[in-house]
């Protein structure tokens, strides 16, 4: 099944909109530069703040980064609650799945997902995006990818391992090859190439240090753990606990950003 079409995962974050909104880390700085750039080169030089369209915004922490860098931004987010969230910061929020938003004629700089384009139909979403876009406009998608560091992360993959069936399952870009992920072509690069993008990659890793409560936290905001039966989701979270150091732990986050242009 594609992400998109599994909608209890994809309309599970409403209820810990607070939390999604504290926990979850922002992007790497040199990312934002790097989207920025593109928005940029996309208004040309003396036509003012680029415009930029957020989809699947959530809680707007990637919009929020984009406005602080001098973006005028408009989010689309289909959640009343983690609008709610976005809207507090200032952020100008549509409420709406993408595939049924209305553009109104409105046309963009760059459009730009945060952990949010593998919600959306690609078949749908792809040439709504290209409508939206100016000629000169980019596409930016970007995943933060944040893994413990050390003997601690095969821990914490193995008891989630035995909480969920595709535990041992490849993540978005990488495969199972000889009993070990490996990393391979992220799917999004063949979706936006058979719609007429050129689409390059580009890795920003920088390390992280979380306390044992933030690093639960964030976990238990992802999809996965939000689906599961709240008796089993509570032995998972304290089995996790068990294990991370009562100092916390390090981590690394491994951020891809797929940049295309039409």
């Amino acid at each position: 099944m594609e992400y998109f079409e599994d909608r209890e995962r994809a309309e599970s974050f409403g209820e810990v909109a607070a939390d999604y909104d504290a926990y979850r880390p922002k992007y790497p700085a040199a990312l934002i530069s790097t989207v920025m750039q593109a928005a940029e080169a996309g208004v040309g030089s003396g036509s003012g703040a680029p415009r930029i369209l957020d989809v699947g915004s959530g809680t707007g922490l990637l919009a929020s980064q984009l406005k602080d860098a001098c973006a005028e931004i408009l989010a689309v987010e289909p959640d009343f609650e983690m609008a709610a969230v976005a809207r507090a910061k200032g952020l100008k929020v549509d409420v709406s799945v993408f595939e049924d938003w209305d553009p109104q004629g409105r046309i963009f700089d760059l459009v730009c997902f945060g952990q949010s384009f593998h919600w959306v139909d690609p078949i749908i979403a792809l040439p709504k995006i290209r409508s939206v876009l100016k000629d000169s406009g980019s596409l930016a998608l970007a995943w933060n990818d944040i893994q413990p560091r050390g003997e601690l992360k095969s821990r914490l993959d193995a008891i989630a391992a035995n909480f969920h069936a595709e535990g041992s399952a490849p993540s978005l870009g990488t495969a199972v090859a000889e009993g070990n992920f490996a990393h391979v072509e992220h799917p999004a690069l063949t979706q936006l190439r058979g719609a007429g993008f050129t689409p390059d990659e580009a890795t920003f890793t920088e390390d992280l240090r979380f306390s044992r409560h933030d690093w639960l936290s964030m976990v238990f905001t992802y999809s996965a753990q939000l689906t599961m039966d709240p008796v089993k989701r509570a032995v998972m979270r304290e089995e996790m606990s068990k294990v991370i150091p009562n100092n916390g732990l390090e981590a690394r986050n491994e951020a891809l950003l797929v940049l295309a242009h039409a």
